[in-house]
Order: structure tokens, then C-alpha cells, then sequence
């Protein structure tokens, strides 16, 4: 199994990418001359993009991408529509209905100039969209900087840093749907084994495809980070791997990890005890200002340690020290 870095770390990671959203290019001499052109001045420019900028009228978006922002647009190419279209049977751009263009558009619009150097630097973690999610919230979006950007595990930059009066672009070559709690999952490494125990207990849940489904839910899903599960595979020695656990067992622990609604951690409350998709309760905690879950056996510490990842479906907070188990006597 592939070690975490530790939890400090982790945590460390994800505060510095609370902030990164108010990066922008540099003031000191080196810094790259900023054009009078806007957003879509510059996109109209480039035959590439001209089906983004249909895409933007139509939404009624181009006005916005004129505004003072500042905006980082990940600006698809005329092919990424055209796949974007195929894909989800759609015969041009006007057969997409114009709330949903609106909102997919929105997801590749991040507030602030966010050139690709803090990306790079990062290596991994989340950005706030434009795009709404459930109960007034703005989506996430995860990026991969470790070989190139990407974005959502789908979306590469193809050209980096294009700088306008009123942003940045980067020229993407997929088109980023609104992403599921799925999406987060199979795309952030930090998840990869939450995600392995997903798969080896689809046999006896439903939650795996529900989590897929834009659809279902929302559901808040307190997701542990591998070192939790490397702690709880120590318990056992015929343990080497998630899959390695009973079926029942396996899909029971997971949905321990599970409620019902679109919970952000502004509307968690010390002292409240939750009922799970599993069954038993767990109990929210404050101690030290951390927010702590005891889990159904009564088990104490494990720290809410990165809040808010937002899908279309519903929301993440990631536990870097413990799985949270169910009441084994029942």
C-alpha cells in the first residue's frame, strides 16, 4: 500500500490551498506586460476558441468575462466541445440547454488571476468554480500539477497563462463537467483507497453508483485518507488490503462514513450526534478547535481535517488519522 505523506502534511497542503485563489502574476520587473484586452477579446481572437465563445453568448456569460474580475478561465478548445457535445448526445451547442451550458461554463471560472506557477508549486489540491453546487455553495475543482496540469482527472492544459487585462486563461483540451462525489474520489490520490474499498464492497451497496450519479443525494462523506486505513489494517493481521476485509463488514464501515444532506462544515455542530447510511450514530465534537468524530464503537479522535470539497451531489470532509467503524456488537 502507498504511505502517506503524514498527516501534518496534509493538512498543511490543503490550508495553503484555501489561499491560492488571491494568486496572481507578479508586480516586480519581470512581470508580464498586461494587455488592454479582455477575456473574450483574447478568445474571440483565437480561431481555437470560438466555440467557447459561442458558448459564452448563449449562456449569456460574456458579458461577466468583460467585468473588472479578476477571473482564471480554463478556456476549452473547439474540439473539447465538440467531444463534450458527442458525448452527452447533444447535436450542437443550442441543443444544450442554456442552464446547464451556464453552470458548466461557470465550472471552469475561478475568481481571482491564478497563474500556473502556484499550480505547479501545489502540485495537488482544490479551487472554488463559479458553478453552484447544492444549498448556495460553489463547486470544486481538484488539480494535478505533478506532469502538467490537470483538471478533475480529465482536463489538461494545453497552453498555459494567457494573460488579459481582466485575468488569466489557460487553453484546455476537455471540456470539465459539474463532478460528482465519484469525480473527487477517482481523481484525488488521497482517496485512491477509499476508493479501492468503494469498488470491493459495490457488491453488496448501492452507495458506489450513488455516489457516481449527479442525481442522487446529496450526501456528506467523511472520507479517510490512506494513512487512517494503513492504521486500520495494522489492527488485523490478515489484513494487507482493503479488499482484503469481509464484503458485509467492508460496505458496512463505509457507509459509517456517510449522511444524508449536503453538510459543510459551517452547518456542522459540536455535540450533535448524526445517524449514518450505516445505522449508528457518530458524535461531532469540538476539542483544542478541531472538529473530532466518535465513531459508533465509541471510538474517540478522528480529527475533520480538510472541509468542504463540494460536488454536484454533495460534500467531502477528508479524516487524516482514522476510519470511522460502526458498532461491531450489533
Amino acid at each position: 500500500m502507498k504511505k502517506f505523506v503524514g498527516v501534518k502534511s496534509f493538512l498543511i497542503l490543503f490550508l495553503v490551498g484555501l489561499v491560492i485563489a488571491s494568486c496572481s502574476v507578479d508586480d516586480g520587473p519581470d512581470t508580464i506586460p498586461i494587455p488592454e484586452t479582455d477575456i473574450v477579446e483574447i478568445a474571440a481572437a483565437n480561431a481555437d476558441l470560438s466555440s467557447l465563445v459561442a458558448a459564452l453568448q448563449r449562456a449569456d456569460l460574456d458579458n461577466t468575462l468583460k467585468g473588472a474580475g479578476p477571473f482564471t478561465v480554463l478556456a476549452p478548445t473547439n474540439t473539447a466541445f465538440s467531444s463534450f457535445l458527442s458525448a452527452n448526445g447533444f447535436a450542437n451547442l443550442e441543443a444544450v440547454p442554456t442552464e446547464t451550458l451556464k453552470q458548466i461554463l461557470l465550472n471552469h471560472v475561478v475568481t481571482g488571476r491564478v497563474d500556473s506557477a502556484p499550480l505547479i508549486n501545489l502540485q495537488r489540491n482544490y479551487l472554488q468554480t463559479l458553478a453552484d453546487g447544492p444549498s448556495g455553495s460553489k463547486l470544486s475543482l481538484y488539480f494535478d500539477a505533478v506532469n502538467g496540469v490537470e483538471f478533475n482527472g480529465t482536463s489538461s492544459v494545453v497552453q498555459a497563462d494567457i494573460v488579459a487585462q481582466n485575468g488569466i486563461i489557460h487553453v484546455v483540451d476537455q471540456v470539465i463537467g459539474l463532478p460528482t462525489l465519484d469525480t473527487f474520489v477517482s481523481s484525488d490520490d488521497n482517496f485512491e483507497i477509499f476508493g479501492t474499498a468503494l469498488d470491493a464492497a459495490a457488491v453488496v451497496t448501492d452507495l458506489p453508483e450513488n455516489l457516481k450519479e449527479s442525481t442522487s443525494g446529496p450526501y456528506t462523506v467523511f472520507i479517510p485518507i490512506e494513512h487512517a486505513f494503513d492504521n486500520l489494517l495494522a489492527t488485523n493481521g490478515e489484513w494487507d488490503f482493503v479488499s482484503d476485509i469481509e464484503e458485509n463488514l467492508l460496505a458496512a464501515v463505509i457507509e459509517h462514513h456517510v449522511l444524508n444532506g449536503n453538510i459543510r462544515s459551517t452547518d456542522i455542530v459540536a455535540g450533535n450526534m448524526v445517524t449514518t447510511l450505516e445505522g449508528d450514530q457518530i458524535t461531532i465534537l469540538s476539542r483544542d478547535g478541531n472538529l473530532e468524530i466518535t465513531d459508533g464503537s465509541g471510538n474517540e479522535g478522528a480529527i475533520i481535517g480538510v472541509t468542504d470539497i463540494q460536488a454536484i451531489n454533495g460534500v467531502i470532509h477528508a479524516i487524516p488519522n482514522n476510519v470511522l467503524l460502526p458498532d461491531t456488537t450489533n
